[in-house]
């Protein structure tokens, strides 16, 4: 049975944990980040197949006021491959040092999510608003 203790020891990398769990952990982290950030670049490489030119890129009380090239969704993908690539570095640098890296595995799998999902939402926004401005 997990108690409260047990639980946090496994999410903040303590002592009770061995290191195959937290390898199979990072592997885990790690292949979960790989398929989404392909899949993520892969869509808004399509994405950008069906946009026009001049996408909407900003809102103001529900009114589109800024307009950007369609090339500006490749910024998403973009910055998540940054700070993956930047969270791995640090994860390197903590273990060197001996440091708890399991709570920054989880980090880097949110940060992937939750990207992620903006970028999903912003395509889905900039591909309705051309449709309307279109039709």
């Amino acid at each position: 049975m997990l108690n409260k203790d047990k639980v946090l020891s496994i999410i903040f990398g303590g002592g009770d944990m061995n290191k195959y769990s937290t390898k199979k952990i990072f592997l885990i982290h790690d292949i979960v980040c790989v398929i989404v950030i392909i899949g993520m670049i892969v869509y808004t490489l399509y994405a950008i197949t069906q946009m026009p030119q001049t996408i909407p890129i900003h809102l103001t009380n529900g009114v589109v006021d800024g307009w950007g090239s369609k090339w500006i969704s490749l910024l998403m993908p973009g910055t998540i491959v940054f700070v993956y690539v930047l969270s791995i570095l640090f994860i390197r640098y903590l273990k060197k040092h001996n440091n708890s890296i399991i709570l920054v595995s989880w980090v880097k799998l949110g940060c992937v999510i939750l990207f992620s999902i903006v970028n999903i939402l912003f395509i889905q926004f900039a591909l309705s608003q051309t449709s309307r401005i279109i039709a």
